[in-house]
């Protein structure tokens, strides 16, 4: 298993979106059109008629972003888009893909990180925490699996 970390992301959250077709679509392709990068995406489960999510950008493209995002929901008050740029992503590949998600979670538990976000794919797993937690998970990571590759912002450490 192999470690990516990137701590010059922010996280975007949109909170109360009406739970119907194509809202999500209309912001995403929003983003695409302003140029933003999405580097992974979670959604919750709506709840009475409302949904939250969230998404991670580029640092750089955090206040784009969200006000791209409040002018395109202007008229529903209801929603709130919230900023947070004091996390990293932890990018998780390599090996059988149940027991990455597994091993994964429980070095980002057993360093003391709590979990802000978990998007997932094919071969990886991305993992949002807070960013001071990165030091722990990083030695953790290395602890446990000596022979793999770790990158903090595309440097090997």
């Amino acid at each position: 298993m192999n470690l990516d970390v990137y701590t010059r992301v922010g996280k975007i959250t949109v909170r109360g979106l009406r739970d119907k077709p194509g809202v999500a679509a209309d912001i995403f392709t929003e983003l695409v059109k302003r140029d933003i990068e999405v580097l992974a995406v979670s959604f919750d489960a709506p709840i009475g008629g409302r949904a939250d999510f969230a998404f991670v950008v580029w640092e750089s493209q955090v206040e784009d972003a969200r006000g791209h995002l409040y002018a395109l929901l202007y008229d529903y008050p209801e929603v709130d888009v919230l900023a947070d740029d004091g996390v990293a992503l932890l990018k998780f590949t390599g090996g059988d893909r149940r027991q990455m998600i597994a091993d994964a979670l429980n070095i980002v538990a057993s360093s003391g990180a709590n979990v802000e976000m978990i998007s997932s794919g094919d071969d990886e797993l991305m993992v949002l925490i807070r960013e001071p937690m990165v030091e722990n998970v990083v030695e953790m990571f290395k602890l446990i699996f000596q022979n793999s590759t770790v990158t903090v912002n595309g440097r090997e450490v």
